[in-house]
């Protein structure tokens, strides 16, 4: 866990370290310690591309004359960044951080508009023991991070759990990684059937899963939490659709999925930015989504980078709303943004906060994207819909 001298608010920084609130720490005059050191982030690339991209990037800046250009690469992450500082206050990170955001790429866009200091970017670890691929629905989670160090932290302590002989998973979210144990299905539940019911409160029966909750103490940037403050809870597996009735199946359908490519610039997604097809089943929603992304990349100007922030996906009819499908294929979306080489992505966070910022609604841009004509900081913004078919 990184530590931060904080001029007499230890109690208030343990606070701030354990919610992950940099820029809170900043504000409470926290600076690091133990050598952390802090940086400005430019891009982060992610998939097979994400070294080779952030070479090109990191060579062409420091050809330019931008110092203190460097890159930080993991199991398939790269992030490029550009100078190193022991301080939030900093008169140099100020310096530079004025001088990153007005830089111009050939096309006159801004790609580093939004651009702040944070702590130095971890190498991502390979996780042998991914979440997303345990057989099952629901998980109990034990452990979380969101400090520096979090990904390394994480898998420590899930290879841990594995030599002691329990089923553990790491899950590396946008900001926080987690370790859970086990993954089961509804019928840990006391009512099966009352899965995903709008206001069911679930009561886990399952003999396994009780003595586990009571086996493990919650940690939190690897300090245990007493039971009485916050026991293991059990959450749902990312990538798992919504269980429907006491079957835990999703009725069959076909799912249209539509992609709209706005240009910040025009407010409009013109030609090919606005793309669609028809997912003849859940299972097949990933693959229609990945299509869908590389066609409008293929789309999008050659020879520059764009800035892409995803906003969301609209299910546009009860049906597609009630199985999940809007959900299902944003985060299909997601994964796909992540490994599209031509792009930079800009998490949904971070778009919402740009949105935010110029006074918009993520709900409102959604269902019409035309008033985010003039954003500052993204050259598109990227937002979809789906409609269920019943078959």
């Amino acid at each position: 866990m990184s530590r931060y001298k904080c001029h007499g608010r230890e109690a208030a920084a343990l606070v701030l370290a354990l919610a992950g609130a940099a820029a809170l720490l900043a504000a409470a005059g926290c600076e690091p310690e133990g050598g952390v050191k802090l940086t400005i982030v430019l891009v982060e690339y992610r998939g097979p591309e994400a070294a080779a991209s952030a070479e090109r990037l990191k060579n062409e800046l420091t050809t330019q004359g931008l110092p203190g250009v460097f890159a930080v690469e993991g199991a398939g992450t790269s992030s490029v960044c550009v100078g190193r500082y022991a301080s939030w206050k900093d008169p140099e990170a100020d310096a530079m951080l004025r001088r990153v955001r007005v830089i111009r790429d050939s096309a006159g866009q801004y790609p580093f508009a939004g651009v702040m200091l944070m702590p130095v970017p971890e190498p991502a670890p390979e996780n042998p023991w991914p979440l997303e691929k345990a057989k099952g629905y629901f998980t109990l989670i034990v452990a979380s991070w969101e400090a520096p160090g979090r990904m390394s932290s994480s898998v420590a302590y899930a290879n841990e759990l594995r030599s002691r002989g329990f089923e553990a998973y790491v899950y590396h979210g946008p900001s926080k990684s987690s370790v859970s144990v086990g993954a089961w299905g509804p019928e840990i539940f006391e009512n099966p059937g009352a899965v995903d019911l709008p206001g069911a409160k679930l009561k886990p029966t399952s003999p396994v899963v009780i003595e586990l909750q009571k086996r493990f103490r919650l940690r939190l940037e690897g300090q245990e939490v007493p039971h009485e403050v916050q026991p293991p809870y059990l959450g749902r597996i990312p990538g798992k659709g919504p269980l429907v009735g006491p079957t835990a199946a999703i009725p069959k359908a076909l799912y249209r999925v539509s992609l709209f490519l706005v240009d910040t610039k025009t407010g409009l997604a013109e030609g090919r930015a606005r793309v669609s097809g028809v997912a003849q089943s859940r299972q097949g929603v990933p693959v229609l989504v990945g299509t869908l992304v590389k066609q409008m990349a293929e789309a999008m100007p050659a020879g520059r980078v764009a800035r892409v922030g995803a906003v969301g996906v609209l299910a546009t009819d009860p049906d597609a709303a009630k199985d999940g499908a809007d959900a299902a294929v944003f985060e299909a979306l997601l994964g796909a943004l992540r490994q599209t080489p031509k792009i930079v992505f800009v998490g949904p966070e971070a778009t919402r906060q740009m949105l935010d910022a110029a006074g918009l609604k993520t709900a409102d841009i959604i269902r019409d994207p035309r008033p985010a004509r003039g954003l500052a900081g993204l050259d598109y913004i990227l937002v979809g819909s789906v409609t269920a078919f019943r078959t």
